[in-house]
This record gives C-alpha cells, structure tokens and sequence, in this order.
C-alpha cells in the first residue's frame, strides 16, 4: 500500500488540531475523551526512502510507527512520539 501523491508532514497542523480540541472538551466540562489513535501500525513511518511509501504522514496516530528498528525517546518501543503526543502530556500535566 502506499499514498497516490506526494504530501507534505504536517504535526504541527495536526498538534493545533489537538489543541484545539482540548480547549472545547475543557471549556465545555468533558471529563474525557480519545484523541485520535495512539498508532496505526499498518500506516508505518519511512522518512528515508519515497514519500508516498511514508503511510505516517496520512496516519492520526499520536506516535510514528517505525518501519525498522526501535525508537529514541523509548528504546525499547517500535515508534516515536509525534508533536502531538507532547500535547496531549503537556495539556492533561496541567489537568
């Protein structure tokens, strides 16, 4: 499977989308709520090879699935933590 184009990465669309979210789900008194995914472990993130292979960048995930390999921020894990999942921390910290 891969994308039928060539699409800019965009976390920080997706981390304002986020915030956004929050600030209505916090205004209106919703006590919880699922944000999108964790991860999509079929759209896995490949950032060195064709950009339509890159199934991340089309992913809701909160984290990048690694397609090889395990990540930086939590070695023993297949994938890393996206812009938005340092949202949703630093969000529900304050919480």
């Amino acid at each position: 499977m891969r994308m039928n184009g060539v699409y800019a990465r965009d976390e920080e669309g997706q981390v304002a989308y986020v915030r956004e979210l929050l600030e209505i789900f916090a205004a209106e008194g919703v006590d919880a709520a699922f944000v999108f995914l964790f991860a999509l472990y079929d759209h896995v993130h490949r950032f060195d090879g064709d950009p339509k292979d890159d199934l991340d960048s089309a992913s809701y995930g909160i984290v990048k699935v690694l397609d090889a390999g395990l990540g930086q921020a939590y070695p023993d894990m297949p994938w890393e933590p996206k812009v938005a999942f340092g949202a949703l921390a630093e969000h529900y910290r304050k919480v």
